[in-house]
């Protein structure tokens, strides 16, 4: 399918997010208890903590991950990037259905 990448992408930010509020939530986190919490992989867990660490958003301490300084900025990147995907979504689905027509 043409779009199985992107869907599969969005499943997997989905679980970053997912790891993101339960780290802030709960903070000190380990990867055992995110991992209990959201019934996911502990390597699905430190996948996602690693990414979030990538991007500045956590941390790890020796009790666990914690949110890194102010997120919210970051966090409003975010959600502006995917309004501008969302329309992107929209004008594309259009083009393909006319091709249907």
């Amino acid at each position: 399918m043409l779009t199985e990448r992107i869907y599969n992408e969005l499943n997997l930010l989905s679980r970053h997010v997912k790891v993101l509020q339960i780290v802030k939530e709960y903070q000190p986190i380990g990867i055992v208890r995110i991992s209990n919490m959201l019934e996911i992989g502990e390597h699905e867990v430190r996948h996602s903590l690693g990414i979030l660490e990538e991007a500045g958003l956590v941390k790890p301490t020796p009790n666990g991950a914690v949110i890194k300084g102010n997120i919210k900025e970051e966090l409003i990147r975010s959600a502006e990037v995917l309004d501008d995907l969302s329309n992107t979504a929209k004008v594309l689905k259009k083009e393909i259905l006319r091709m249907v027509i």
